[in-house]
């Protein structure tokens, strides 16, 4: 077959099954071990919530396996791809887990390379290189189907959808399938993907579980490929249930899919979160924090605030009333109100919300959403303060994927280590430098013993 003729499946599947990790820039792998140290970091924490304890008691009975794969933070081992659903639904607990690339490329890619990783006997650097790989395959799905905004726009939920094929491509690169093979495993998670926004009319906690549902999906495709079983080759451009038929009204992008692949890496189209809420509040709270620092902006003299957004953005963002953790973080006006009120948007302003509190229930009242449909979702939201002096200052929040922890404006290696230390800091002990530790080393480690008796909570013998 000539490369022309080719199929998507095929071009990542010819890249990926022959990549290693001397083939990855130095860049890229700095890049993918920090979103490794912040996925595991929040995952520990949302090990113990609510939504991930009903996940383990609802599997257990099917899933317990003494050789199994570590489940996070607990003493549970599943099989490979139900750690990875519970692994999954961990570090997306409470949405303080990156996003871009194909959605929440951590929690959907990084429980999927470590399952099987574990189980395979992996090397810290094919487990590096499975991730990258997760990351980039990811990524080119989605901008197969048009993108971020166009996928969403239609009620598709990324993480869910092209996550399965992200995770997919890091368990068929741990269980050195072949290019064959490796092409087999996308088409197969193609075949079973899925994950829409429906959560949003009701909180629902499948939100929670799509990351987690995508890597099971993934790891079940590539163990099947590596198996025998075939996968379509033409997943994406078959005419009659192919995926740009599917959920892209029939319009494909395989240039976009393709294009610099083997140069760029994609790794830097997800972006790391320093505040605990959904990335679409993100560049609102950049903008608010500007005027803090400008302007000396605070409660006390701002008398309303207006935030002007697309609809999709309005979808998303306006949960009203607030009653849990989902609400807050889906909540764009209480974003607004906590970083007036000079909080660092933290997990503590968000599990549980401080919406009671006088200071910020009079904030929330002050503040309203409009939607006005020639704003696109990667615009971002517009923010108009009319102050108690009756000045009115207007400002252009701009696309929240550029915000603080992106590629545009990034955060320090420092920064993700400080994160992660602050968001361990409840489970005590010594934990955040030993899974500082595990990974910064990771390259250089021949398994994974060390990084898995952190997730295990265990002790690796001395001697």
């Amino acid at each position: 077959m000539t490369a022309a003729a080719q199929t998507i499946t095929e071009h990542l599947a010819a890249q990926w099954a022959d990549t290693t990790y001397d083939d990855l820039p130095r860049d890229v792998v700095d890049a993918v071990k920090d979103h490794i140290l912040d996925t595991l970091a929040v995952a520990l924490v949302g090990a113990s919530t609510p939504e991930v304890t009903a996940v383990i008691d609802a599997s257990v009975s099917f899933s317990s396996s003494p050789t199994g794969s570590v489940v996070w933070g607990t003493g549970h081992r599943f099989t490979p791809a139900h750690a990875a659903l519970v692994n999954g639904t961990s570090a997306h607990a409470r949405d303080f887990d990156d996003g871009g690339g194909a959605g929440h490329a951590g929690s959907t890619v990084l429980p999927a390379a470590l399952a099987v990783g574990e189980h395979a006997g992996s090397t810290g650097r094919q487990v590096i290189t499975a991730v990258v790989a997760g990351y980039d395959v990811g990524y080119r799905a989605l901008q197969s189907l048009g993108g971020f905004a166009a996928h969403t726009d239609r009620g598709w939920h990324t993480s869910g959808t092209m996550g399965s094929l992200g995770a997919a491509a890091a368990a068929a690169s741990l269980l050195g399938a072949d290019r064959g093979a490796y092409a087999d495993a996308l088409g197969i998670a193609g075949s079973f993907t899925g994950g829409v926004w429906a959560f949003i009319d009701d909180g629902a906690l499948t939100k929670r579980i799509h990351p987690g549902k995508a890597g099971e999906t993934g790891v079940d495709a590539a163990v099947l490929a590596v198996g025998g079983i075939t996968g379509p080759r033409r997943i994406f451009e078959a005419e009659w249930g192919g995926l740009h038929s599917v959920l892209a009204d029939g319009i494909g992008h395989p240039e976009r899919a393709l294009r610099d692949l083997g140069v760029d890496f994609n790794v830097a189209t997800s972006y790391l979160k320093p505040y605990a809420c959904c990335r679409g509040s993100h560049s609102a709270v950049d903008a608010v924090r500007r005027l803090i620092a400008e302007r000396g902006l605070g409660p006390e003299n701002v008398r309303s605030v207006t935030i002007t957004a697309g609809t999709t953005a309005v979808n998303m963002l306006s949960v009203s009333p607030i009653e849990n953790v989902f609400d807050a973080q889906f909540s764009l006006p209480y974003a607004v109100a906590l970083a007036l009120c000079g909080s660092d948007l933290g997990l503590a302003d968000y599990d549980p919300p401080r919406h009671g509190e006088a200071r910020i229930a009079d904030l929330l009242t002050a503040i309203s959403m409009e939607a006005d449909d020639s704003i696109e979702i990667e615009d971002g939201p517009r923010l108009s303060f009319v102050l108690t002096d009756g000045e009115t200052i207007t400002v252009d929040a701009g696309n929240p994927t550029d915000a603080r922890g992106s590629a545009v404006r990034p955060l320090s290696h420092d920064e993700v280590v400080a994160k992660a230390t602050s968001v361990l800091r409840p489970l005590g002990g010594d934990i955040a430098s030993r899974l500082v530790a595990a990974v910064e080393n990771l390259d250089d480690a021949p398994y994974l013993t060390e990084l898995l008796a952190v997730l295990a909570a265990e002790r690796v013998p001395t001697s």
